[in-house]
């Protein structure tokens, strides 16, 4: 991809961030589309596993209420998950009623889709390396706001779901 001319005018920048956004969420969901299928996953059931991996155990209800999934569908997600070898129903610790989808402990599968990420680990690495500290700042501070708003657009999405 050839790099595009930075605009000059607040307007025109404006406008190509909005434009290169919405092209960075494209290309990160072609992305892990592409990880879950070398995993031999839907890319909701890849999306659950980091799900997993960043906010810990859950519940299958609490799966269902933050991915936007039925139950019916988590219990299917779940079901695949485990036959992968990668995640694991067990009861909760604190309350034997319950219980929580936890991410296997064989390592071999959670390095596998590990290993699927290095490269662009390292090619982001190498590109915020370029930029100095107040400019990561900044950076910083747009995506996690960038973050708070996609979480909010889509909780009234979630509310709000007329027929089409």
């Amino acid at each position: 991809m050839q790099d595009k001319k930075i605009p000059k005018t607040k307007p025109e920048l404006m406008e190509s961030i909005m434009t290169d956004s919405k092209n960075l969420s494209t290309v990160s969901i072609l992305f892990h589309q592409t990880i879950a299928d070398r995993l031999g996953l839907h890319i909701t059931d890849h999306k659950c596993v980091d799900f997993l991996f960043t906010q810990g155990p859950q519940t299958a209800g609490e799966i269902s209420k933050s991915m936007g999934l039925s139950t019916g569908a988590v219990t299917s997600l779940i079901d695949r998950l485990e036959k992968k070898g990668l995640v694991e129903r067990k009861n909760d610790p604190s309350d034997r009623r319950k219980v929580r989808i936890f991410l296997t402990q064989d390592m071999s599968a959670m390095q596998k889709i590990g290993s699927l990420f290095e490269g662009l680990a390292k090619s982001v690495w190498e590109q915020l390396s370029a930029y100095t500290a107040e400019e990561l700042k900044i950076i910083l501070d747009f995506t996690r706001k960038s973050i708070r708003i996609m979480e909010e657009e889509r909780e009234k999405l979630l509310q709000n779901r007329p027929d089409l």
